[in-house]
């Protein structure tokens, strides 16, 4: 009963020490603003390239974009990611493309910023 217990324990301890090691804080994207315009590229392809201004006093890493489109209710019909090739300086900005296979019933498109990092001193 004792070694059952004490076994037990230690799982618990590791899972404890396991969630602190996952611990993420996420920021927010405001200062990252997007401009965008879309081409059909044929019957079946959308191009999507636009900029990225970085507006605040930190550089930006690691961004993936992702783009949707959406038919006339609003529903997503396609969708794509992409990186923003190397670093976004602080108070500059970035050009992107992002080619999506449409639906053919897209409307109207999205693109928002999905993931980052602002990069720390260091890195």
């Amino acid at each position: 009963m004792i070694a059952r217990l004490s076994v037990a324990l230690g799982f618990a301890a590791l899972a404890v020490s396991g969630a602190a090691a996952q611990t993420f804080t996420p920021q927010s994207a405001s200062g990252l603003v997007l401009t965008f315009s879309t081409e059909r590229l044929g019957p079946t392809r959308i191009l999507i390239f636009g900029e990225i201004t970085n507006s605040t006093n930190t550089p930006a890493n690691r961004v993936i974009l992702l783009a949707e489109g959406l038919d006339e209710s609003g529903r997503v019909v396609s969708r794509a990611r992409s990186y923003v090739p190397g670093l976004i300086q602080a108070r500059s900005r970035s050009t992107f493309e992002i080619r999506l296979s449409a639906a053919g019933s897209e409307r109207r498109y999205r693109v928002q910023v999905e993931a980052f990092e602002f990069q720390t001193t260091g890195q």
